[in-house]
């Protein structure tokens, strides 16, 4: 038996039910695979069945506002792929009437989409003949073949793709991408692989469990320590029940998203401004959110609207604006900063 008629028997046996496999709708696909993007199967299930339900077509996705999409993104993080999925759908609607090109290349042309979701796309939807290289993959082939070169090398990453050229099924593809992703996620995983049960097809013919390198392979590159970013906010309720809220710039993390006034001169600190300890302004509580680029700092502070001139100075601010309590969840927020909000009973 081929490697691929292993795998492909391995698959068939133990795949999970999940709502876009078995399909070839190229829209529900590649929302499966931008969702999945840095998020874990449980966690972006409910995500994208909101996302076909709310937006079942691409061009329903299309003319959708910004605000409504990172909205409905909310809590999932890394906002880019959200903006760059409806841009992307807007591209498909406007230069191919709707329908998603049955083609690599221009299908790894759109906005948000590279080598792998291309490859992730193109076979499972149309069957066109492109390996996938996720996470996934890349641990369970450096062990099966022994690839000690940094698992995000390109090097790493060439020599992978050349013997998935060699392995893949060329009448199946997309079955055999579907299924070595899920033997990494379910069989080769970081931790306790099968190997180490006996129920790995592949033991016998595996490097790294013949040399007992399981646990070194795929070799992982020293981290550098993450920058630190603070942001001390104030939290200004108005009388009429009104929440001040600050949209972020187009140039930052959360670009295009709402979250709280920065209390002046505060933009970014590494400590926080003397200001802190003014009467009327007093400090609620610090949380923090680890991305993959940095480390965040929140600081939250309730503020009186009428503590030097704050009124003032939230009303002269173009990128401030007063929302009333019971229209906030039609507002995008940053995790931390909506958990907060729903914490204190804001929400």
């Amino acid at each position: 038996m081929t490697f691929s008629e292993q795998l492909i028997n391995w698959y068939g046996q133990n795949q999970r039910s999940l709502p876009w496999r078995n399909i070839q709708d190229p829209y529900r696909i590649w929302l499966s695979e931008i969702i999945l993007q840095q998020t874990r199967v449980n966690q972006g299930l409910p995500y994208y069945q909101r996302f076909v339900e709310r937006f079942p077509k691409v061009g329903d996705l299309a003319s959708a506002s910004e605000k409504e999409v990172l909205a409905l993104w909310q809590g999932l993080g890394y906002y880019s792929r959200a903006r760059n999925l409806h841009a992307a759908a807007k591209i498909v609607q406007k230069e191919y009437g709707g329908v998603f090109p049955a083609d690599y290349e221009k299908i790894k042309a759109l906005p948000g989409i590279g080598a792998y979701t291309a490859a992730a796309v193109a076979s499972f939807a149309f069957n066109l003949c492109h390996p996938v290289i996720d996470g996934n993959v890349i641990r369970f082939i450096c062990r099966l073949d022994g690839i000690y070169e940094p698992a995000q090398s390109a090097l790493c990453k060439k020599t992978i793709e050349k013997t998935l050229y060699e392995r893949i099924d060329r009448q199946n593809p997309g079955v055999f991408n579907q299924a070595i992703m899920e033997f990494g996620a379910l069989a080769c995983t970081p931790l306790n692989p099968l190997c180490g049960q006996g129920q790995c097809p592949f033991q016998s013919v595996c490097h790294a469990f013949e040399h007992g390198a399981v646990a070194h392979l795929p070799v992982k590159e020293k981290k550098k320590p993450l920058p630190v970013w603070q942001l001390h906010y104030m939290l200004v309720l108005d009388q009429d029940d009104t929440l001040w809220l600050h949209k972020r710039g187009y140039n930052d993390l959360w670009r295009g998203m709402y979250d709280l006034p920065l209390l002046p001169q505060s933009p970014s600190l590494e400590a926080p401004p003397a200001v802190c300890d003014a009467e009327g302004i007093s400090f609620l509580e610090h949380r923090t959110q680890t991305l993959s680029h940095r480390r965040l700092h929140f600081y939250f502070y309730k503020a009186d609207a009428g503590t030097f001139g704050l009124r003032k100075y939230l009303e002269s601010q173009k990128d401030c604006l007063r929302v009333k309590k019971n229209l906030l969840s039609e507002y995008a927020f940053p995790v931390s900063v909506r958990r907060f909000l729903e914490d204190i009973h804001i929400f």
